[in-house]
């Protein structure tokens, strides 16, 4: 035990005892009486001495115990005052006023990278990387899978570490190497599948990697001096940001602290990307993060009968039109968590999301405008500043009407509603036509999660989807086939009654740069209303000016030389077949010109690309996503998959909040009550003094006891209020 400091402890100092602890496991902790008591003071021992000068005891952790011997223990109110004269009574009745405050604190940033919207660049420390020490010669990419790292004389870190089978390695592609601020390049991430520290032109300091897909094509793109930055990441969280396991004060007495200073990130998919046949490659059910498919379930992204709110899931196309994802239709989520070993409560009980009111615009802690969600090397298709790097938000500057929060309702056990599972959207800050801001997912405060479930921002943070650019959704419409001709295929639609249904996505290929995920936004229209052949329609495809970061081959941004249109038809509301796609090449139809070699914004959006039968069951052919990316074939586990990311590539800042729940007694000493102590050593009519409050149940077992941390004089009316926050 030990005593209570005097400089900077609380006034009242209060514990619950044994007898307290063990009626709360009960469910039957009341508090009934309370006695005060001056068992600390000696009247005579030091004549004329300052009482206010006397050391105080802690209150005991085991004030009370009652298991039997021999633990048993009271070690509460030895000297107590009598309630009325200088004999009988000593317990007083508490009053109770327990009360609701709401509490709110700054938990600052955690994340990979340092800056602000436009100036982005990587954390490079060990704290955050293996190693940021190497880069990559540009003209050495040929769109192999080995690469020769070497080691950079500038510096960027004091870190020690090396490249490992099963690291992490992202290469930003910008042509300077350098440790700074990152400009609009692709930014992409491998893993080491395996390496050979021996065969590197500079012996030691270099080493040959073998990548789990194929590299980017620079030969036409990259000159002599273009360098790219190499930064080493951890095979798993627990490898440097989590490796710290926290031990109980009781095995070691100390408790071992770590900051944990990223957030982690799963993507379960519940169907195969288009292109994956499960009777080739590796399907959803493999991937590493399919454990997580439960919250997808309990979140509203799997079983539409499940829950209400099923239209809230949206994206708008490339013509502001939004599109409705239902929860049947969502293929993956992003699940953004903060699952660490550490034993401090980072945040809280929950995000705080005070709206702001512009009519008492003051920045005080609590905001829900302080939640800041960033993904540094976003190209962001309806990015307004055509810069790197995006901030969502649930309550985004200028817009005060979006703070707004939204829940999910059980369909089947109604009494989880009213109001339901609470959550706000995540919004970016870049105005359409109409004033609409994008939605990308939603933040559950309650959970301390963020879900993103735009299926292409959850594409651009994927490792293996092999870019971090999203690409727009088209417009779908129907289109009357040639009518020149009363026979024959030109004339027949490729839709013709309401039933059938084409689901439309599209991919951007390049000859002269890397391969990628085709849009991961699933379009579908439905055929005409009238069944008559001659009503027949084909399915027009256009696109909306939303290719900020589209290049004609430079190293900025990202380059295209042909475009495929991806689609299927199904019967009703059958959703499509992994397996069932048909690649159509519509590169020739752009009406538009091209630059050295490269296709332009205004080729795609000035063409209207048309899906006619002809192009669909005699061009078509079945789209297989292995010809793009190399993804695992069956049996191929160790190699890197959708799912497999484990650590969240941004940075997320909030302020948290807590409801403290307060019980809260009273204690009222009335002028002529509790005057005169039992303290063998005090003398009637001298001064006394109070050091303890003692709280009883029923029983009159202590089970709190409150020590002050100086005597303090008994005189009049007096009142000590005893709180404990839960």
């Amino acid at each position: 035990m030990s005593y209570i400091l005097k400089n900077t402890s609380g006034l009242l100092n209060t514990r619950i005892t044994d007898v307290g602890r063990r009626n709360i496991s009960q469910g039957n902790f009341t508090i009934s009486y309370f006695q005060i008591g001056d068992s600390e003071v000696n009247y005579t021992a030091v004549p004329n001495y300052n009482q206010t000068n006397n050391n105080i005891l802690m209150p005991a952790f085991n004030a009370q115990n009652d298991v039997g011997t021999p633990n048993s223990n009271k070690q509460n109110i030895k000297y107590p005052y009598y309630v009325s004269g200088g004999q009988g009574g000593t317990y007083g009745i508490p009053f109770m006023e327990s009360g609701v405050q709401t509490v709110y604190n700054y938990a600052g940033i955690k994340g990979f990278f340092t800056g602000t919207s436009g100036s982005w660049s990587a954390q490079t420390s060990s704290e955050y990387t293996i190693t940021s020490n190497y880069w990559v010669d540009m003209t050495t990419l040929t769109g192999q899978t080995d690469l020769e790292i070497l080691l950079d004389p500038l510096i960027c870190a004091t870190t020690t570490g090396t490249p490992a089978i099963n690291d992490l390695i992202t290469i930003l592609l910008d042509g300077n190497g350098g440790c700074g601020d990152f400009g609009t390049y692709p930014i992409l991430t491998y893993r080491i599948q395996d390496m050979n520290p021996s065969t590197g032109t500079t012996g030691t300091t270099s080493y040959i990697l073998t990548l789990d897909r194929a590299l980017p094509d620079y030969t036409s793109i990259a000159v002599a001096g273009n360098m790219a930055r190499v930064l080493i990441y951890p095979s798993g969280m627990t490898q440097i940001y989590d490796s710290t396991t926290p031990a109980p004060y009781w095995e070691t007495c100390i408790i071992n602290r770590k900051n944990v200073p990223v957030w982690n990130m799963n993507i379960p998919w519940s169907v195969n990307p288009a292109g994956v046949s499960s009777a080739v490659y590796e399907g959803y059910d493999n991937y590493g993060s399919v454990s997580y498919i439960g919250t997808k379930e309990y979140l509203g992204y799997q079983e539409p009968s499940g829950q209400t709110d099923t239209s809230f899931v949206y994206y708008y196309n490339s013509f502001d039109e939004r599109i409705i994802v239902k929860p049947e239709q969502q293929k993956a989520i992003a699940i953004v968590h903060y699952t660490n070993q550490d034993i401090d409560n980072v945040y809280g009980e929950k995000f705080s999301t005070v709206p702001f009111d512009p009519a008492n615009p003051t920045d005080n802690t609590g905001l829900a405008r302080h939640f800041k969600f960033t993904l540094p090397t976003l190209m962001w298709h309806k990015s307004t500043s055509g810069t790197i790097g995006q901030t969502f938000w649930i309550d985004p500057p200028g817009y005060d009407n979006l703070c707004v929060p939204y829940y999910i309702k059980s369909t089947k056990n109604v009494d989880m509603n009213d109001p339901g599972i609470r959550y706000y959207h995540l919004w970016d800050t870049n105005p359409d036509s109409n004033n609409n801001l994008n939605r990308i997912g939603k933040v559950f405060p309650d959970s301390q999660m963020v879900i993103i479930d735009d299926e292409e921002v959850i594409a651009a943070m994927s490792y293996k989807s092999n870019r971090n650019w999203t690409i727009p959704a088209p417009k779908l419409s129907l289109l009357t086939p040639n009518t020149c001709f009363s026979n024959g295929q030109d004339a027949t639609g490729i839709l013709s009654n309401s039933i059938e249904r084409m689901w439309v996505t599209y991919r951007l290929d390049s000859t002269g740069f890397t391969d990628s995920l085709h849009c991961n936004y699933y379009s579908v229209i439905n055929g005409p209303d009238s069944g008559c052949t001659t009503d027949s329609q084909n399915v027009a495809v256009r696109f909306g000016s939303e290719f900020p970061f589209l290049s004609d081959g430079s190293l900025s941004g990202f380059s295209a030389n042909s475009i495929k249109l991806i689609c299927q038809i199904v019967s009703g509301s059958t959703l499509p077949n992994p397996a069932g796609w048909i690649e159509i090449d519509v590169t020739n139809e752009i009406s538009g010109t091209t630059s050295n070699g490269y296709l332009t914004v205004s080729g795609l959006t000035g063409t209207t690309f048309q899906i006619n039968s002809d192009l669909y069951y005699n061009s078509g052919t079945t789209y297989n996503l292995g010809n793009y990316i190399d993804i695992p074939f069956n049996g191929q586990t160790d190699v890197l998959n959708f799912g497999d990311e484990y650590f969240f590539y941004g940075n997320l800042e909030t302020d948290i909040s807590a409801t403290i729940y307060e019980m809260k007694y009273l204690i009222t000493l009335g002028r002529n009550q509790f005057t005169n102590t039992s303290n063998p050593t005090w003398t009637s009519g001298t001064t006394s003094y109070v050091t303890e409050v003692g709280l009883f149940d029923s029983n009159k077992d202590l089970i709190l006891i409150t020590k002050l941390q100086s005597p303090e004089l008994r005189q009049g009316i007096q009142q000590y209020v005893i709180k404990l926050d839960f």
